[in-house]
């Protein structure tokens, strides 16, 4: 079997902010950018402390960044992320759209979720994306990238994929997102 080719990309000069990546998926993805040498911006909830540590990280890696608190299940509190990227930062090359709310408070079977844990669900990920989308945008040049971290459990939480609540709400993105800001729709400078 061939061995798989490892690309070494730099990212020098680059300025990237991930939600939700003061652990897990998110950290690591901050931790191999800033490897990489993108600038981070580590977007945490409620945990500062494990913000602090991958901060403390990304520095050890010899890049820098700043830490940004917020809620994504709150609109303003999204916009409020991409203000801080522009005062720290300027401009953004690459937004990973990754935080969500702890799968125990809206990962349910279809017919037994809530409205509200559904709320929760749509407001963490598809409205979270939207408006970072949309301020993302207006700080990206030719060439900016944003990515969609989707949430797809293995056997802790069921077997199941909750491809009934996230397919529907992110895909269009995947096609909208593809394409360089230059071509996105007005809509998305605004």
């Amino acid at each position: 079997m061939p061995q798989a080719l490892e690309v070494h990309m730099s990212f020098k000069g680059k300025n990237a902010l991930i939600t939700g990546s003061s652990r897990g998926i998110g950290r690591g993805i901050a931790l191999k950018l800033a490897e990489r040498g993108a600038r981070i911006a580590i977007h945490y909830y409620r945990n500062r402390d494990a913000a602090q540590a991958t901060l403390e990280n990304v520095r050890k890696l010899g890049s820098d960044g700043f830490l940004v608190q917020a809620d994504v299940c709150h609109p303003d509190e999204v916009r409020r992320i991409f203000h801080q990227v522009r005062s720290e930062f300027g401009a953004l090359d690459i937004f990973v759209s990754n935080a969500r709310t702890e799968a125990a408070t809206f990962y349910e079977a279809p017919m037994e979720i809530t409205l509200e844990k559904w709320d929760t669900a749509v407001d963490s990920q598809a409205k979270a994306f939207l408006v970072g989308v949309r301020e993302a945008a207006p700080l990206m040049s030719d060439g900016g990238r944003i990515v969609a971290i989707t949430f797809a459990p293995g056997g802790r939480f069921g077997s199941w994929q909750p491809g009934w609540l996230w397919a529907p709400r992110k895909q269009p993105w995947r096609c909208w997102c593809d394409i360089s800001p230059s071509r996105w729709p007005a809509a998305a400078s605004r």
